[in-house]
């Protein structure tokens, strides 16, 4: 298996824009430009919610995963200094009939929507909440 891994770039002023700018340029760069629609907006949402709710320092990092035999995988992660959250209750919270009203807490609903899987990792001095990408189908 095959492994391209990077550190993406994160300007506080403008965190969302930045790390997709990034991420774009590192998956033309490493030719897996099938990702970049679904993971614009993984990345956005995962790293406004750990500006939102979470605390300094962010830090965001994907790793592409080429398989000798298969289709690739991409793996983006944001971690943040703030505490670790349980995924089961944010997934039971969207079955609620008074999510529909909601005015914000949807980012993580599409994340689950666009991944083949995601959760949250306790980390040394925060927690770190990952995305698994596979290409979308056609």
């Amino acid at each position: 298996m095959e492994r391209d891994s990077r550190r993406l770039g994160f300007d506080s002023a403008r965190p969302a824009e930045a790390v997709r700018e990034d991420l774009c340029d590192h998956l033309a760069r490493w030719q897996a430009t099938e990702f970049t629609d679904n993971a614009s907006v993984v990345v956005s949402e995962l790293v406004s919610n750990a500006v939102r709710h979470g605390r300094p320092p962010v830090r965001v990092a994907c790793t592409l995963r080429r398989r000798s035999r298969g289709r690739p995988a991409l793996r983006i992660e944001v971690t943040d200094a703030g505490p670790s959250f349980d995924t089961t209750l944010v997934r039971a919270r969207w079955r609620h009939p008074s999510f529909t009203l909601e005015e914000s807490g949807r980012g993580l609903f599409l994340v689950d929507a666009l991944a083949s899987r995601w959760g949250d990792e306790p980390a040394s001095g925060g927690h770190t909440v990952w995305a698994v990408l596979d290409p979308p189908d056609g």
